[in-house]
This record gives structure tokens, C-alpha cells and sequence, in this order.
């Protein structure tokens, strides 16, 4: 089985973020297996913290359980409740660095080792610092649970270790401004402005000078060396099949999908995936055509898109072909 780690380019997070969605879900009395299960998940897989999920499929859980749950902030919510263990080594970092700024310096770096693609670090060329938090990959839309639970998360770290007290000079987000906004201001207490080029915390020059009562330098030492090590090392089984399913999802409607560039991704020649494919009884092919009955199914239960859009959402040259495609999957 092809390995895959966390420090390549192919979106991907630690199966421990998803606890707090699985504790959400299961407290209320949804179906949680049943959603898990839509987006190619698991109790059993999610049973040990370390295993590796694609992002793509992460964010969109998140979605769907703020959808099923009928809580919009429900990544508002969870981010304000999180123990910082559900981080891994990069909340035990934060939690012991001597100061606000080496916290969040050494969070960022740790971060890596839980999830990749993600921009994030501090900035300070303005008179006020800010901690930014955004996905690298444009394609994963819609993601507001997942950075409205990223920027929660971080203003609930800071007043684990600065006080309860504490707040932010201001909270910025890159998605557009929801109905309701009390929420928002009962978890960052500041204003939050919406539609900006990234989300992010910004804060006082002052609190990131602020030493920390929590600062334990062996503790932040270990656990950026386990960071280290899960980023360099740390190699996690992943099906081949959904690698290939996850890369043709994110790429149909963008650009020609060869299977040379597919199996050059994944470290792969083109004929050694072809042998893996076939091992497990499929094919580049065979996962494009279910891929495009997929999304097909699904842009159909959409209003006002023509065929003629749903055709070139799915990589098909106009509306023609992907009659004769959606003629051939029905012999």
C-alpha cells in the first residue's frame, strides 16, 4: 500500500480533529455514523487520533454536521470548548512556551504536523499583530465551521493561558457575514469584520511579550521534537484508491486529467498505479465515471444550473457529452 504523509502536498489532517464534531453530533441524538459514513469515515477509522483523513472530506463533514445539527456556529461553539490535548503536540507547545508570542510562533510550526496546506503565522509589520489561519487550497469551499472553529480555538487557547478576561483587538474572516451575529459576539467579545483577504486574530503589541504562568520549557521542548518527528517520519496506510478518488474530485472541473500527472502526485509511475488500481479491482477510468456520476447527482438537485454548466463542473467539453456519458452509465 502506497504510503502518505502530512508533509507532502496532497491536503490532508489528523483524525483527532474530528472529535469534537463526533462529541457534537452524538450528544444532540443525530445520526453521526450515518454522516460519517457519507464522507468516507468511520468510528473505527477515527478511533486512533494519528490517522490521516483527507482535508477536502474534513471540511465538508464539519459543514454537513452544522447543517444536520442546525447550529451555523456550531465551529464558533466547538472551538470555545476544545482541550487543547485535541491538538496534539502543537496545544502542548502552546500551553508551555514561555510567552504569548513563542506560543503562537511554535503553535504554527507544530501545526504541521497535524494538518498541511494551511497557511498560518504572525504577522507583524503593522502597529497591530495578527494571527492569520486559511486553507491554501481555493478548491475546499465552503469553509466557514472549519476557520471559525480555527480562530475560536485560538482566542480560547490565549485565555487559557493569559485569563479569561482577555480579548482581541478585532477577529477578521474571509467569508461573507451570517444573519445572526450574536454568537460572535459572545465568543470573541470584539467586533468581527467579514469578507476579508484572510481570517485572522488580531491582538496588542503588548500580549505577545506577556509571559505565560504555564511555560514549561522540557514539556515544549518534547513536544516540538514529537512534531518534528511526526512531520519527518511519520508515514500513515492510505488507500490508494480514495488518494486517486480525492485528486480527481478536487481537480474535474479545473483542468484535463491525465494519468501520468495523477500517479506523478502520488509518487507513483504510471504503470506502478495501474498495478495498484488494479490489485484493488478498479481503475483511473473506472473512478473517473463514478466520480462524474456523483457529481452530476448532486449539481442536478441544484437550481438554475443548466446543462451546459454541469457539463464543464464535471470536465465535460459541453452539454452533448455528458448526455451520451449519463446515456452510457444507465447499460
Amino acid at each position: 500500500m502506497k504510503k502518505v504523509t502530512l508533509n507532502g502536498s496532497f491536503p490532508m489532517i489528523r483524525a483527532a480533529v474530528m472529535g469534537p464534531v463526533v462529541r457534537a453530533l452524538d450528544q444532540s441524538g443525530a445520526d453521526c455514523d450515518a454522516l460519517l459514513e457519507a464522507f468516507g469515515m468511520s468510528r473505527r477509522l477515527l478511533s486512533n487520533p494519528y490517522e490521516i483523513l483527507p482535508l477536502t472530506r474534513y471540511v465538508a463533514a464539519f459543514e454537513r454536521a452544522a447543517e444536520v445539527l442546525g447550529e451555523a456556529s456550531l465551529g464558533l461553539r466547538l472551538g470555545s470548548e476544545l482541550q487543547l490535548t485535541e491538538l496534539g503536540p502543537a496545544g502542548l507547545v502552546f500551553l508551555s512556551s514561555p510567552t504569548l508570542n513563542a506560543a503562537m510562533r511554535k503553535f504554527t510550526l507544530a501545526l504541521a504536523s497535524w494538518q498541511n496546506t494551511t497557511s498560518c503565522e504572525v504577522l507583524r509589520d503593522d502597529e497591530w499583530p495578527i494571527w492569520t489561519y486559511q486553507i491554501a487550497s481555493p478548491q475546499i469551499w465552503p469553509r466557514r465551521q472549519d476557520a471559525e472553529y480555527s480562530l475560536s480555538t485560538m482566542c480560547n487557547m490565549i485565555r487559557l493561558v493569559r485569563g479569561a478576561a482577555w480579548n482581541p483587538v478585532e477577529v477578521h474572516f474571509e467569508h461573507a457575514a451570517p444573519a445572526d451575529l450574536k454568537p460572535y459576539a459572545r465568543i470573541f467579545r470584539v467586533p468581527v469584520r467579514f469578507q476579508q483577504p484572510f481570517n485572522g486574530v488580531i491582538l496588542r503589541p503588548q500580549d505577545l511579550d506577556a509571559s505565560l504562568k504555564s511555560a514549561d520549557t522540557q514539556m515544549a521542548r518534547m513536544m516540538e521534537r514529537h512534531a518534528t518527528d511526526l512531520i519527518a517520519n511519520d508515514a500513515m496506510p492510505h488507500s490508494i484508491v480514495e488518494q486517486v478518488r480525492d485528486l480527481i474530485t478536487r481537480r474535474l472541473a479545473h483542468e484535463k486529467l491525465i494519468v501520468a500527472d495523477i500517479a506523478k502526485d502520488l509518487g507513483l509511475s504510471h504503470r506502478s498505479l495501474q498495478r495498484h488500481l488494479a490489485q484493488e479491482g478498479t481503475s483511473v477510468r473506472q473512478i473517473l465515471r463514478e466520480e462524474r456520476q456523483r457529481s452530476v447527482a448532486g449539481l442536478l438537485e441544484r437550481d438554475g444550473l443548466t446543462n451546459a454548466a454541469i457539463a464543464r463542473a464535471v470536465g465535460y467539453a459541453d452539454a452533448t457529452v455528458l448526455w451520451r456519458a449519463t446515456r452510457s452509465w444507465k447499460k
